[in-house]
């Protein structure tokens, strides 16, 4: 494509860039200049709102209104959900015993095979089918139970408890003593499973628990505010498969991404390689995969907000959003300044 259609097409695009966790928990937290975001931040337009999780900011987005919970559960499944079927996530996690508390380790530090996922959902839907419980996995680490009728229940998202104490986060309601109950046994279960004793004996850490949340029934998603999505999330996926959004994965950088849309619209991509770094205190990986997306998407990004596009990029974690247009990169008394200040 050359030059004048590509400038063309960017002076018709919105572009909506979310990153969880853009800015690191600790303000006085410092690293070197990164000049192309630094130069988004600095020039953009800030707004500030409430602090979401990710999938609250996506259901929010469609218009899907919380149940007890989000309903994160059916809209994680591939294949859809009935329209009256319950389903809770059930994610396998590691609890990690630490002085007089447990941590929650999740299964990013599991990799957890199809085989392990398979038979643990087996030995769960033995144990649980005079209950009326079915377990399933979308992916060996992302698990779902579908429940004979809706519980009263609320629950904390996984992402704001990994890396993280339990003890507040525990289910909640009428029913909560019944599923704390439930989960004792899944412990218990999993406690003396063939596939946690084979883990064992190699230094693996087990699954050792599942962590229940995002419950509901299937939402009725009737209509989309984004042209098309880029993103690796189930959820983003569930919400653009029932309003019939174009969705795909994350390419690998900016100008593959740009050149995959139309000429219209506002598009989103979420880029989530901050967020595990961020739960668990790392720094040095948390810098080091900014500094990727500094060279990857920021760089390309500030050159499409140049030849007209309108970029905003968001932290759904803060609340922090930055919206700047080509007219912005001219108002060169808003100097940059390091990239945490802008979360003050």
């Amino acid at each position: 494509m050359k030059g004048a259609q590509i400038s063309a097409k960017l002076q018709a695009m919105r572009c909506h860039v979310l990153i969880p966790h853009l800015f690191w928990p600790d303000p006085v937290f410092r690293i070197e200049a990164l000049p192309h975001l630094e130069t988004l931040l600095a020039r953009g337009e800030r707004t500030r709102t409430e602090g979401q999780s990710l999938e609250e900011w996506l259901c929010r987005a469609y218009l899907v209104r919380p149940q007890q919970d989000w309903p994160v559960a059916p809209l994680s499944l591939s294949v859809g959900a009935e329209d009256l079927d319950y389903w809770l996530r059930a994610d396998p996690v590691h609890m990690q015993i630490r002085r007089d508390h447990l941590v929650l380790l999740g299964a990013d530090m599991l990799s957890i095979s199809d085989a392990e996922a398979e038979a643990i959902i087996d030995a769960l839907n033995r144990h649980f089918e005079s209950d009326g419980l079915h377990f399933a996995f979308e992916k060996p680490d992302i698990w779902l139970v579908r429940l004979p009728e809706p519980p009263h229940l609320a629950t904390t998202p996984i992402s704001q408890v990994i890396g993280r104490d339990i003890t507040a986060s525990l289910p909640k309601g009428v029913d909560a003593m019944r599923w704390n109950h439930i989960l004792n046994e899944i412990q218990m279960l999993l406690h003396d499973h063939p596939v946690n004793d084979e883990r064992e004996k190699v230094g693996r850490l087990t699954i050792n628990s599942v962590w229940f949340w995002g419950g509901g029934i299937s939402p009725d998603v009737r209509q989309t505010p984004f042209a098309s999505i880029a993103s690796n999330n189930p959820v983003a996926r569930g919400l653009a498969k029932q309003s019939a959004t174009p969705h795909f994965p994350v390419p690998e950088n900016a100008e593959a991404w740009l050149a995959k849309l139309g000429t219209e619209g506002e598009h989103l991509v979420i880029l989530e390689d901050l967020f595990l770094p961020s739960k668990y205190g790392d720094g040095n990986a948390w810098d080091e995969r900014l500094r990727a997306l500094e060279a990857n998407w920021f760089a390309p990004l500030h050159q499409g907000v140049q030849q007209g596009m309108v970029l905003t990029l968001s932290d759904n974690e803060k609340g922090f959003h930055f919206e700047t247009s080509r007219l912005d990169l001219w108002k060169f008394w808003k100097r940059s300044r390091p990239i945490l200040d802008y979360a003050r």
